[in-house]
C-alpha cells in the first residue's frame, strides 16, 4: 500500500520546453522488458510479463501463480539551443502492477502507470531600450510547470480458443499540471511583479479493449499479433486561473493583491489512439517484434491548455535473444538480452510542425537464483527537435529497472 501511494504521487521532474503544451510530454508507457525491445507489444504474449498495453495478454498468466511488478527509473535530459545548453536529472518510481489468474486461460491484471509529465522551466532576462522606455533595468521572466497524469487501471483477458484471446483494461485518469509565468522588475523594487498561475486538472474514466491471434508451430516456433484500440475519453476538467501582483519590499501592505481569479468547469477530450503489430521468434529462446500507434489528436479537446494538436505516429522494433534459459553452468547463458528502437511524432504543434523523436533501446532480464523472479533492466537514448531556429534539441537518456516478482500459491513443497 506505501508503493503504491508512492507511484500516486511520484513525478518525473526532469524538465522539457516540449512539455509546456497540450497535457505534458506522453511517457513512454510499457513494462520494462518490452520497453527494452523498443516499446513493442500487440505481439507480447509472456506469463511473466504484465504487459499492460495489450491487454488480451493477461490470459497467458500461469494457472497459480501470482506477479509483482515495480520499478523505478532515473532520467537526464540535456537541453541545446545555440550556444546555450542546460541539464537536469530525476529519479522516480514509475509503476506498480500485480497480475494472477482466475481460472485456466483467464487472468487479472491491475496497477498504477504514468501517462503524462508537465515539468519544465524557462527563463529570460530582457533589458529594455533606454530611449523613451519608462521601464528601468531589467525583467526577469520565468515560466514553470509541474505536475502530470497518471493512470489507475484494472484489466481482465479471456482465451475462449487455443488460437484467440481477448481483453479490456478499465482505468482512471488523474492528475493535474500547474503552469506559473511570472514577469519580475530586478533592479527596481518601486515597480510591482505580476505572477500568473494556472492549474489545469483532469480525472475520468476510460477502457482500452484489445485481441491478440497465436499461431503455435513446430519446435516452440510461434506468431502472435495483436490490436488495440482505445476509443475517445471525456474527461471532467477544472481550470484554475489566478493573477497577483506583489512587490519585492515583503513589508508593504501591498505586497501581494489578488489581480484576477477564476474557476472554470468545462470537458476535456482525449481522443482514439489504435495499436497494432506482430512478433515471431521462439520461446525460451528469441523473440522479435514490429509495432504501429496511431493517435487521432487533431481531435483532441484541452480547455485551459495551450497548443494546436495533430494526428501522431509511433513506430516500434525489438528483439530479445536467450542462448540457454536453463544453463546449469554459466549464470551469463540465461540473461535474457534484449534491444530496440523507436520512431515517433509530437502531438502538439512546435513552430508550426511536429517534432520528431528517435530513440534506442538496450536492456536485460537478470533471473533470480532457484526462481522464476527476475529483475529486468533497460537503458532508453533518445533525441528530438533542433539546436537551431525556434526549437531546442533535446537528448534523453533513460536507466530502469524493475524487480519482478513471480511466486506460486497454494502449492505445498514436499521437501524443505
Amino acid at each position: 500500500m506505501l508503493l503504491l501511494t508512492g507511484s500516486i504521487l511520484a513525478q518525473k521532474n526532469v524538465d522539457s520546453p516540449f512539455a509546456r503544451y497540450g497535457i505534458g510530454n506522453l511517457e513512454n508507457r510499457g513494462a520494462f522488458r518490452t520497453l527494452a525491445m523498443g516499446g513493442i507489444s500487440s505481439g507480447i504474449r509472456d506469463n511473466l510479463t504484465l504487459n499492460y498495453l495489450t491487454p488480451a495478454s493477461y490470459s497467458s498468466i500461469d494457472t497459480a501463480s501470482f506477479i509483482f511488478d515495480f520499478g523505478i527509473d532515473v532520467a537526464t535530459i540535456g537541453l541545446k539551443n545555440g550556444p546555450d545548453k542546460y541539464f537536469s536529472t530525476d529519479m522516480n518510481f514509475t509503476h506498480l502492477m500485480i497480475g494472477f489468474p482466475i481460472m485456466r486461460n483467464w487472468g487479472v491484471s491491475a496497477g498504477v502507470v504514468p501517462y503524462s509529465d508537465g515539468f519544465y522551466e524557462i527563463s529570460q532576462i530582457i533589458t529594455p531600450d533606454d530611449e523613451g522606455d519608462e521601464i528601468v533595468g531589467d525583467v526577469a521572466d520565468y515560466h514553470k510547470g509541474i505536475g502530470g497524469y497518471q493512470k489507475f487501471f484494472v484489466g481482465t483477458a479471456f482465451s475462449p480458443l487455443r488460437y484467440f484471446s481477448a481483453g479490456v483494461n478499465f482505468y482512471v485518469l488523474f492528475g493535474e499540471i500547474n503552469r506559473y509565468n511570472e514577469s519580475v522588475f530586478t533592479e527596481d523594487n518601486n515597480y510591482f511583479n505580476t505572477r500568473k498561475t494556472y492549474t489545469h486538472t483532469m480525472r475520468g474514466i476510460g477502457y482500452d479493449a484489445s485481441v491478440q491471434f497465436m499461431l503455435p508451430m513446430a519446435d516452440k516456433w510461434f506468431i502472435n499479433a495483436g490490436l488495440t484500440m482505445s476509443p475517445g475519453t471525456n474527461l471532467n476538467t477544472t481550470n484554475d486561473t489566478l493573477i497577483l501582483r506583489y512587490s519585492n519590499i515583503q513589508t508593504s501592505g501591498l505586497a501581494f493583491d489578488t489581480l484576477y481569479k477564476n474557476v472554470a468547469d468545462s470537458k476535456s477530450f482525449i481522443p482514439q489512439t489504435f495499436r497494432g503489430g506482430i512478433s515471431f521468434g521462439r520461446k525460451e529462446k528469441f523473440t522479435f517484434g514490429l509495432d504501429a500507434v496511431y493517435s487521432r489528436w487533431s481531435e483532441a479537446s484541452l480547455p485551459g491548455s495551450s497548443g494546436t494538436y495533430a494526428d501522431a505516429l509511433s513506430l516500434h522494433t525489438g528483439a530479445e535473444f536467450i542462448p540457454d534459459k536453463y544453463s546449469n553452468y554459466n549464470f551469463f547463458d540465461r540473461v535474457e538480452y534484449r534491444m530496440g528502437c523507436r520512431y515517433s511524432e509530437s502531438y502538439a504543434l512546435f513552430a508550426g510542425s511536429q517534432v520528431k523523436e528517435y530513440g534506442i533501446t538496450f536492456g536485460a532480464g537478470i533471473p533470480m537464483r532457484r526462481s522464476r523472479s527476475r529483475v529486468s533492466m533497460f537503458i532508453d537514448l533518445s533525441q528530438r527537435g533542433s539546436p537551431e531556429g525556434d526549437l531546442f534539441r533535446e537528448t534523453r537518456i533513460s536507466v530502469g529497472a524493475s524487480l519482478d516478482l513471480f511466486d506460486y500459491w497454494f502449492l505445498k513443497p514436499k521437501y524443505d
